[in-house]
């Protein structure tokens, strides 16, 4: 049966969430609002949430449900740096930009097959993937986000399609619930994209593996846009996954890619048009995740091996061929009330180019650095109207690092966050 009624509350709904979250907040339910198990006595704005399903006839035929996805991040950003080498900076030495920002805005479906596989899709809007800057004009749809198929043949567990290359707590969680704004500089240094692959995955002696192959490249238009259908004019890579519980609070982690790039002097996508791939022929991630209560703590340590060349920054300022980084993530996290969070993060990286949230700067014309011994401190709050299906944040995060090369100076500074995140 189709649901029409219920896809036009959805739409309705999560617009007016966005500009009502006093009345969800005020409103005479009581709701007690966590992120693994919402519990809710009456009615709720966050009802909205449960009422994603446009089709469901689970006992008949090949499809059984059909739901619809989507995301909406917008985030405002207030960022100031000082740059100490005049030459590469400008006349002043600083550089800082204000602006909005239509960070994720996804549409897509789920659809629940028989026999527990499932197909799913998500599309990004107007380019809002990079950067929003989009938003407002050309194509509505902007390029596939995710696309593929899924399920269990016996205990072996298949994912087919373009899908996240996982590596590093940080990257494999979601953006629908990471905890910060944006992810360290030496995760967005190593990390891979959603490439196109093929993962397996099966459990044995208590630790859970998985095994990906993978096309690095996609297919663009002529002026770099289009949907990112794969390629086979593109190098590969391969991924492994392992993720064993060391105790009832602690799971430990360990993430390896290997990219195609001939030890950092071919650029890893090959011949396609575009590309989703590590930057570095080898990434390896050592990670932790514990849940003590009202305290939550997430660790890593990462190395990346044999770095492709850089571009910008140019002469001392680029970055060689064959480079290596290293970097640290510890970010612990506390619950001061059911819906009230404090999260900060400390996070070192020996080598990176300038990543969010501090890239967002450079829209006023500044280059794209690149960096070492990049220090960075972040705190912030998170107030879950609807758990993480409706929140507020406001964050802060110091940068501290050096330019690339001996002599090239220091940069320092510091960005101011404020965002809604929904999803559905």
């Amino acid at each position: 049966m189709i649901q029409v009624a219920k896809l036009k509350m959805l739409v309705a709904a999560t617009g007016a969430a966005l500009l009502l979250t006093g009345g969800a907040m005020a409103g005479e339910s009581k709701c007690v609002i966590n992120d693994k198990a919402p519990i809710c006595d009456g009615a709720s704005i966050c009802d909205i949430f449960d009422n994603t399903t446009l089709y469901k006839n689970e006992n008949a035929g090949l499809i059984q449900s059909v739901a619809l996805t989507g995301r909406y991040h917008g985030q405002y950003h207030d960022s100031s740096h000082t740059v100490s080498n005049s030459a590469l900076a400008g006349a002043n030495g600083s550089y800082g930009n204000r602006y909005w920002e239509h960070r994720r805005f996804r549409i897509g479906t789920k659809v629940k097959l028989i026999n527990g596989w499932q197909f799913y899709n998500d599309w990004n809007i107007g380019d809002s993937n990079s950067g929003g800057e989009k938003l407002a004009g050309g194509d509505f749809w902007g390029s596939l986000d995710t696309f593929g198929l899924k399920g269990k043949i016996g205990d072996l567990s298949v994912n087919i399609g373009k899908q996240k290359q996982k590596v590093t707590r940080e990257y494999a969680t979601s953006s629908k619930n990471i905890l910060t704004f944006e992810r360290s500089h030496i995760v967005n240094e190593v990390r891979a994209g959603k490439p196109w692959g093929l993962t397996l995955g099966l459990e044995t002696g208590g630790i859970k593996h998985t095994f990906g192959g993978w096309l690095n490249g996609n297919e663009l238009s002529a002026d770099g846009g289009g949907l990112g259908w794969p390629t086979t004019r593109t190098r590969g890579s391969l991924s492994y996954n392992a993720e064993v519980s060391l105790n009832d609070a602690t799971d430990f982690h360990f993430d390896y890619i290997y990219t195609n790039n001939s030890g950092g002097n071919i650029n890893g996508r090959g011949n396609a048009d575009g590309g989703q791939e590590s930057a570095y022929q080898h990434v390896a991630a050592f990670g932790t995740e514990s849940d003590f209560g009202k305290l939550d703590l997430v660790t890593d340590v990462i190395f990346g091996l044999n770095r492709e060349t850089t571009t910008g920054g140019g002469g001392t300022n680029r970055i060689a061929a064959g480079e290596d980084t290293f970097g640290v993530v510890i970010m612990p996290s506390y619950d001061i009330t059911d819906r009230l969070q404090l999260v900060t993060k400390y996070a070192y990286a020996s080598n990176s180019r300038l990543h969010r949230p501090q890239r967002g700067a450079t829209r006023s014309g500044m280059t794209q650095y690149n960096l070492q011994d990049v220090n960075t401190f972040y705190a912030g709050l998170n107030y879950r109207i609807c758990g993480d299906n409706l929140k507020l944040m406001a964050g802060y995060e110091y940068l501290s690092a050096d330019l690339y090369g001996a002599g090239n100076g220091s940069i320092e500074g510091d960005t101011w966050m404020l965002g809604v995140r929904t999803y559905w």
